[in-house]
């Protein structure tokens, strides 16, 4: 588990560099990437932590449709957070989300999530991640 939280964090922070570089090319660094990063860690354990408690206990015939169902809107719902911190970061005053390029980001975070699950014991053992992701 320990593994997967510093996959997690690592994947994150290096997407949130490459959010910083496009959203707010002015806060773009090294300190800054992990703090976002960080953030993005925090709220995917929050979330995961709310999911798995709602979901409670899974069959194994569900853990597939309620890997997509429930993790794919909660990581649009997290990465679309992190792309509105990221860009008012540079127009405080912009409502961000008019750009197809934040929502490109915010694309490749999901995928980047979902990615990175795969380092998950479960992903490991070749099964979904259900009830104990890291959103």
């Amino acid at each position: 588990m320990f593994l997967y939280a510093v996959v997690k964090f690592i994947a994150y922070s290096l997407w949130c560099l490459l959010g910083l570089r496009l959203l707010a090319p002015a806060h773009t660094g090294l300190v800054s990437s992990v703090k976002y990063g960080s953030l993005r860690w925090l709220l995917g354990l929050g979330f995961g932590l709310l999911a798995a408690i709602a979901l409670g206990s899974i069959s194994r015939e569900s853990v597939a449709i309620l890997y997509w169902s429930v993790y794919a809107p909660l990581r649009v719902v997290e990465w679309a957070i992190m792309a509105f911190l990221l860009r008012r970061l540079s127009s405080p005053l912009i409502v961000p989300g008019h750009s197809p390029r934040i929502w490109l980001w915010v694309a490749g975070g999901i995928l980047v999530s979902f990615a990175s699950d795969f380092a998950s014991p479960e992903g490991m053992a070749g099964r979904f991640c259900v009830g104990r992701c890291l959103c």
